[in-house]
């Protein structure tokens, strides 16, 4: 998990004690763990936690 502008933003557990940098251009959050793409979400504001899906 790592913390961005208020919201809790879930990554998994591969990533666990890896440093992440974030990437963030209008509604588009991307979180990168070196090289690789961990995460691409757009925010749900009305929850601080957001969560994993796997919808897609």
């Amino acid at each position: 998990m790592i913390q961005f502008d208020g919201l809790s933003i879930i990554i998994g557990r591969r990533y666990k004690n890896t440093d992440a940098t974030v990437h963030w251009q209008g509604d588009r959050v991307t979180v990168m763990i070196g090289d690789t793409i961990a995460r691409t979400l757009t925010p749900d504001r009305t929850t601080r936690y957001q969560k994993l899906s796997h919808k897609s």
